[in-house]
């Protein structure tokens, strides 16, 4: 689990923490980003607690719970951490009594670290007993290194290996699925297709609507697809899905 230098500042930037913050039309990545935010919105809490940011980046979720004792942990190099996780295969533990927190934070790290047990084993054992962990990692998001990308998930095999860690499973989410999660992946990958060639001559219409009038096109997916954003329900109906989220519980 290691990063260089370059990166881990740039996850402390402006840009980066709005995109997740306050998603707009036309931000990359919006059609996901906005559905992450969504979610992320239904575990906001204002009542006191404390809580760690376990894999944190640039926080981009902290102003969601005001009054936490909000902690901060990550690889060395990441600006303002409270602990600092040393840079291996395995995540060592922290230098945290167990039992300690009332929440622990997962945003989009899962897929990061290359043996997530041991990072599932830490999250539990700093957590009180009865306490929530709030995980969110990737079904079939695009590869992305920060700088190494690992994993991808069901939520069946999520949930498994949650709970072979003794975690309870209080909720789950499919983010960004069926046609939304096709529109997604079809706006990435239609800048790469060759205009030159016949196939991309005729998609070219559809390129464009994608690549110029992106603000236009994600407005309207999220009027057409709005029921394809956070499911929580009839799970098995949405085979087709960017994101997971999970709501679990140590026990």
């Amino acid at each position: 689990m290691t990063a260089p230098a370059s990166i881990l500042p740039s996850l402390s930037e402006e840009n980066y923490l709005q995109q997740r913050l306050c998603p707009s039309p036309g931000d990359d990545i919006y059609l996901h980003l906005s559905d992450l935010r969504l979610a992320m919105s239904r575990v906001a809490d204002d009542k006191p607690m404390r809580m760690l940011d376990f894999g944190c980046g640039g926080s981009p979720y902290r102003s969601l719970f005001p009054a936490a004792e909000y902690l901060r942990a990550d690889l060395p190099g990441t600006p303002h951490v409270d602990y600092e996780i040393e840079p291996g295969d395995e995540v060592t533990p922290l230098p945290i009594e167990s039992g300690t927190f009332d929440l622990v934070l997962s945003s989009q790290v899962l897929e990061h670290v290359p043996d997530p047990s041991s990072y599932l084993r830490e999250a539990h054992r700093v957590l009180k007993t009865g306490s929530l962990m709030v995980l969110t990692t990737h079904g079939i998001f695009e590869d992305h290194g920060c700088p190494n990308d690992f994993y991808r998930w069901t939520d069946a095999g999520l949930a498994r290996e949650l709970i072979s860690h003794h975690f309870e499973i209080v909720q789950v989410w499919k983010l960004t699925t069926g046609p939304r999660a096709v529109m997604f992946l079809l706006e990435h990958a239609f800048p790469k297709v060759k205009s030159r060639t016949i196939f991309g001559a005729c998609l070219w219409p559809l390129r464009h609507a994608l690549v110029k009038h992106r603000a236009w096109w994600h407005r309207q997916c999220d009027a057409v697809f709005g029921a394809n954003r956070v499911v929580t329900t009839d799970l098995a109906k949405h085979r087709l899905y960017i994101g997971l989220g999970f709501v679990v519980r140590a026990v």
